[in-house]
C-alpha cells in the first residue's frame, strides 16, 4: 500500500500497489501548472486509488477538454488527473507520496513540448506525445 497527501494534509490518499510505473511528462500544461521542467506521474488503475481523507477539499480544473486535474482547495497541491480517453486510469504526481514506493520509470512523454534547457540522457524511451502504454 502506498500513501500520499497534499502539503497541508487536508487530502490523503492511498494506492493499493507496491510498485508504480512512472513517466516524465514535458507537456506545456504540466509545466505551467507545476512550475517545473517536467512532472513525474504514475499511471494508476482507478480501482486501486482511494481518497481516504478530504474528498470535500478537492477542486477540479479542466486544463483541456476531457482532462480534469484535481487539487487541494487549501494548498493547491495537484492530487490526481483524469482524462476521458483513459477511463480506467488516473495519474498521480510522485511528489505527493509519503512513502518510498518501488518505482519503474518507463520513459519520457510529450518531449515535443520539452523546454530547450532540459536534456534527456538516461537512455529511456521518448515519446513525442502522450504515452498510454504500461
Amino acid at each position: 500500500m502506498i500513501k500520499g497527501s497534499c502539503h497541508c494534509n487536508a487530502v490523503e490518499f492511498q494506492i493499493a500497489k507496491d510498485t508504480l510505473s512512472v513517466r516524465y511528462c514535458y507537456c506545456r500544461t504540466c509545466r505551467k501548472l507545476s512550475g517545473a521542467d517536467y512532472s513525474c506521474v504514475a499511471r494508476v488503475d482507478r480501482s486501486l486509488f482511494e481518497v481516504t481523507k478530504g474528498s470535500g477539499s478537492l477542486v477540479a480544473y479542466e486544463s483541456r477538454p476531457g482532462k480534469a486535474r484535481y487539487y487541494c482547495k487549501t494548498c493547491f497541491a495537484p492530487i490526481f488527473v483524469v482524462t476521458n480517453n483513459e477511463q480506467r486510469f488516473l495519474r498521480v504526481r510522485l511528489g505527493l507520496l509519503d512513502d518510498k514506493p518501488n518505482v519503474v520509470v518507463t520513459g519520457h512523454m510529450w518531449v515535443s513540448e520539452k523546454p530547450r534547457w532540459c536534456t534527456i540522457n538516461d537512455g529511456l524511451p521518448t515519446y513525442l506525445h502522450e504515452y498510454t502504454g504500461g
